[in-house]
Parts: structure tokens; sequence; C-alpha cells
């Protein structure tokens, strides 16, 4: 188990971040926290953001799909139904994701792949031009509680903070003239989280998804 992985399950035993924002305690600030969710729509998961603390939480329908947005500071969050074409009348996952813009810095792709062997939480997912996704499923199949889907949202915000520190600590593969590495961003605008695009969070709901189509059998 690699450090963020321990670093996400201590920190979600104490608290899930610090200040006023969404992921804030451990013991999330709900409403019927044993409620069983085995169906996802545009409306429940509205409503645990909001009960979370989130920020501007909008919705939207784009290409069939429900879409949910909000902000948690000065990050914005994406959020998709996903897999609502296994059990008849239920959508089954949520993908969560934070669309980044690293401005004139450039990530080779091994360090996308390399940081993806080693976590369970997060996934980075290359997008169109210079833009790259982290995002997370999270499955209902069967019955959640409340409580868990509320935690597992609010532990988004920490493994996101992780995987963009992981990033910052990476050197580009490149040699300076004098031979030594340079490390990324060094001289470049910082990137930033920006809101997805409806193709954008298409392709991350279709990429996230469609490794869970197989494990959940056949439709019922």
């Amino acid at each position: 188990m690699n450090r963020a992985t321990l670093a996400l399950l201590a920190g979600l035993a104490a608290a899930l971040s610090t200040g006023p924002s969404l992921a804030e305690p451990a013991e999330p600030p709900i409403t019927n926290p044993g409620a069983i969710v085995d169906n996802l729509t545009a409306d429940n998961v509205s409503e645990l953001i909001r009960e979370l603390g989130g920020q501007q939480i909008q919705t939207r329908e784009v290409d069939g799909k429900k879409l949910v947005t909000f902000m948690d500071g000065n990050v914005p969050y994406n959020l998709g139904i996903a897999l609502c074409d296994i059990r008849p009348g239920k959508c089954l996952a949520v993908a969560i994701a934070v669309i980044i813009d690293p401005g004139t810095t450039s990530y080779p792709l091994e360090i996308f792949n390399n940081f993806n062997k080693e976590n369970l939480f997060v996934t980075l997912i290359k997008l169109e031009g210079n833009k790259f996704g982290v995002g997370r499923v999270l499955l209902v199949d069967g019955g959640v509680t409340k409580k868990n889907l509320a935690i597992n949202i609010a532990s988004f915000a920490l493994t996101f903070q992780e995987a963009m520190k992981y990033l910052s600590s990476q050197l580009v593969a490149g040699y300076q003239q004098n031979g030594t590495f340079q490390r990324a961003g060094l001289g470049a605008a910082s990137p930033r989280p920006v809101f997805a695009t409806p193709q954008e969070m298409t392709r991350i709901m279709d990429a996230m998804a469609k490794q869970y189509k197989t494990t959940l059998g056949p439709r019922r």
C-alpha cells in the first residue's frame, strides 16, 4: 500500500480535510445516514452534495446523461450518473471528476500511468489538448448507506489533493543543458481546476464506467 493510500485512510479516520469546505468531518452532516441508496439520480446526488456543503450546485442533461456540478472552495467538481443500462430502472454509479488545465505545463504520460498503477482510489485521465481529469467511480449496486456514499464523495476532495501533490512533485522527463531534470511547472502558469465540458465529462464517464460493466453480471 503506497503512501497516498495510507494518508487517505489516516485522514478519513480523523477528518477529511481542514477549513470550512465540503470535506470537513469524518462524520458527515447529513440526515438519515443509515438510509439505503441503490439508485442514483441527479436529484438525490444534488441533495446529498447540498447537505455536505457544496456550493453553486447545478444539474443538466447532455446526450441523455445526467450531470451535476458544484463548487467546493475554488475547485469545481463534476459528477455524472452512470451505469443506467444494467439494472432496469436504476443507475448504479456516479463518476466524480475534477478537470485540470495545466496551462503550459506538460506532464509526461508515464507520470499518469505510474500514478494509476499505484492508486486504488482515483484515476488520472488524459483529455484533449493539454488537459486531464482526476476521477473516481462510486458504485451503489446492491445498496449502500447514505453515510457511505457521503463519505466517499467527500473523501474524493482529499484524494484529489493527494493526486495534485503527486503531480507537483514529479519531474519532467527532459534534461536542461546542465544535465538536471526540470521540475514540472517550473516557470509556467500554475495548473488550475476548470469545469468539464459536456464532451469531456462524457469521455470520463465512458472510460471509467466501462471497466465495471463486465463485473456486474448480465442485465436483470
